[in-house]
């Protein structure tokens, strides 16, 4: 059901109260399901919604918000080690998703009726470490990660009650029909992935299932002209040229952008001792950016 609006319907401001994004306004997002070690070995899990991509070009990065004092948290700062779970929508699992992230249960205790089976990393590396933690059986993309804890990187103070944690990603996982899933073009899936809207009205959690996603083509006729391309690509660097076709293989990439990529595209070339880009170059450069 759709709420119509009204004819010149006013807008009204919108109290700011704590935890404003589910209190004050609508937000919604996936989520992920934390996994981390306690003192005890003892793996457990903790729903998160405030967790984003935060560095995604280099650097692969999470940030999460976390109430502080939490035992995902608590554990995290003292072994530095998590894994990120994500699963796919399965409405009887979603009350077990809302006990989890209930605040003070010790590990023994909110593990104890779980409905999510844990399974070992997929890390053999990681097997032997006791503080890496297990990852959730029917999850279908796992992010094994460390604490950044380094100022420089990132600070943020946060408040008494939150505190925010920058993880490195040191690897990613997907079971293997969604990895070849990837591949495959336009006839690629999206995973049905749970959706939260946060906790409402003081004794609610909300959640939706998606429906079918769908795509729509990049916009024709917006990028620059191969001649341009070629014109900005063969002065970047007098060691490197690019051929014509090459050129045409980034007509695509928004005016914007275009000097970026070409730089990228150097990089990539003078790494691998090469002088002459062609469009062979550049369309293996394209596919393990993919």
């Amino acid at each position: 059901m759709l709420f119509s609006k009204k004819k010149d319907e006013k807008w009204v401001e919108s109290p700011m109260h704590d935890n404003w994004y589910q209190s004050s306004a609508y937000f919604l997002s996936s989520f992920a399901l934390i996994t981390t070690v306690n003192e005890k070995g003892i793996t457990s899990i903790g729903p998160y919604q405030l967790s984003f991509p935060f560095g995604v070009i280099n650097r692969r990065e999470w940030i999460v918000i976390s109430r502080r004092g939490s035992n995902t948290s608590t554990n995290i700062k003292r072994i530095k080690k998590c894994a990120m779970n994500f699963v796919e929508y399965d409405k009887s699992k979603i009350k077990n998703i809302v006990d989890l992230g209930y605040p003070g249960q010790e590990p023994e205790e909110k593990m104890k009726d779980c409905a999510f089976e844990l399974e070992e990393t997929p890390s053999a590396a990681y097997r032997e470490d006791p503080e890496r933690p297990k990852v959730i059986k029917n999850a279908f993309q796992v992010f094994e990660c460390e604490l950044n804890d380094n100022p420089e990187d990132f600070y943020y103070k946060g408040t008494e009650h939150t505190e925010y944690l920058l993880l490195k990603i040191n690897n990613i996982y997907l079971r293997e029909t969604w990895r070849d899933n990837l591949d495959l073009g336009d006839d690629m899936k999206i995973p049905n992935m749970p959706i939260s809207f946060g906790f409402r009205n003081a004794n609610q959690f909300w959640f939706a299932k998606h429906k079918k996603a769908f795509w729509i083509p990049t916009p024709e006729g917006k990028g620059a002209e191969h001649e341009a391309v070629m014109y900005i690509a063969n002065r970047l660097d007098e060691d490197i040229a690019f051929t014509a076709n090459a050129c045409k293989q980034l007509t695509g990439v928004p005016k914007v952008f275009v000097k970026t990529v070409l730089k990228g595209i150097i990089k990539e070339a003078k790494t691998q001792g090469i002088t002459n880009i062609d469009q062979a170059f550049v369309e293996k450069v394209n596919e393990n950016r993919k």
